[in-house]
């Protein structure tokens, strides 16, 4: 099972028979800056990933067989024209990128531990306290499959079925239910590390005319020096992002009529409460304001500090009220409405 965070695609639809591979990955290197291209066919699946300056790492697989690295990355460019593989390009976060190109090289970091001694959540929450990069594999007993959770700096950034295509499910609601079917019938977990600092790339995309290409393990890529400079998003749109989840919040807390205290006083609490990292959220200062289902913004911070702040805000105002889960009812259509923003700003809500 091939993983790669399937968000909007970039490019789709495209067929292998028709495309240069080397041209196809250098065009989105310099397109998208980070990414992925995944190929699919009924008999075999293949991805490259990519940075504005390198191909970081590939995948492939077929009933028989399977490669990573330099070895995928030529079994991908002699099968294009006889697979005819689907082509889909993603793009991906700056800082995730690194992440998903090196999780076929994750290291076992804890094997074997049985939920007869350890708990599933409470080895997430361990996780989480050691700032770990890698995944969690769930194996659940009585044939009832698993799946991998997916953990950057110890955030769980997503997870998988075993059972599944491979796609990316974000929502709380996917590991919970592992959580709570562990429980039920019990199964045993691998973690698995991700040693970031020690990452490598393969060669440029000539490697693909290359007949014996090789892993460059000398080229060190840190993640935390690569830093792609995205086109910033337009300021009235990411307002109205905000100004357009604030109003959905505040309809569904002003529904709640157990709910004695006005919406403006709950949110303005919630920004006093993180003035110390976010000092634009003071409502003496102003610089943010939400009233009467208005955003109005005259600070100078940037939009992912924005974004991130109020984000932050509304989960904890809806967890402190005790309505996550009824609030995520309401969120389809306004993630439908923002799928691009989403993407960019990285917002799990």
């Amino acid at each position: 099972m091939i993983i790669i965070p399937m968000e909007k695609p970039a490019a789709q639809d495209l067929n292998s028979y028709y495309l240069k591979i080397d041209k196809l990955l250098e065009h989105y290197q310099g397109a998208l800056g980070t990414g992925g291209v995944y190929f699919k066919s009924p008999i075999s699946e293949g991805v490259v990933f990519f940075d504005e300056a390198n191909l970081l790492n590939s995948y492939y697989k077929d009933k028989k067989e399977e490669f990573k690295g330099g070895k995928a990355l030529s079994k991908i460019n002699e099968t294009a024209s006889k697979n005819n593989y689907a082509v889909t390009v993603y793009y991906i976060l700056p800082e995730r990128v690194y992440y998903w190109a090196n999780l076929s090289n994750a290291e076992l970091l804890y094997g074997d531990l049985s939920s007869e001694f350890t708990d599933l959540e409470g080895l997430i929450k361990k996780m989480e306290n050691e700032k770990v990069t890698g995944y969690i594999e769930v194996k659940l007993n009585q044939d009832s499959g698993g799946g991998l959770l997916f953990i950057y700096n110890g955030e769980i950034i997503g997870g998988a079925s075993a059972q599944g295509d491979g796609a990316l499910d974000r929502s709380v609601e996917y590991r919970d239910d592992l959580i709570k079917r562990c429980r039920e019938v019990g199964g045993n977990f691998n973690v698995k590390k991700i040693q970031l600092s020690k990452i490598s790339t393969l060669s440029k995309p000539s490697v693909l005319k290359s007949s014996k290409p090789v892993l460059n393990s000398s080229k060190s890529v840190p993640p935390e020096k690569k830093s792609i400079a995205r086109p910033q998003k337009d300021p009235q749109r990411v307002l109205r992002m905000l100004q357009d989840l604030l109003v959905l919040l505040e309809k569904v807390v002003r529904a709640n009529k157990r709910i004695k205290v006005d919406f403006e006083t709950l949110l303005n609490r919630q920004f006093v409460s993180k003035v110390d990292q976010y000092d634009f959220l003071d409502p003496f200062a102003a610089e943010f304001r939400y009233s009467n289902g208005k955003v109005i913004f005259k600070g100078k911070a940037s939009q992912k500090e924005l974004v991130t702040s109020i984000v932050w805000c509304v989960k904890d105002m809806t967890a402190d009220l005790g309505m996550t889960a009824v609030f995520r009812k309401y969120l389809p259509a306004w993630k439908k409405n923002y799928t691009d923003e989403i993407i960019d700003f990285n917002i799990q809500i």
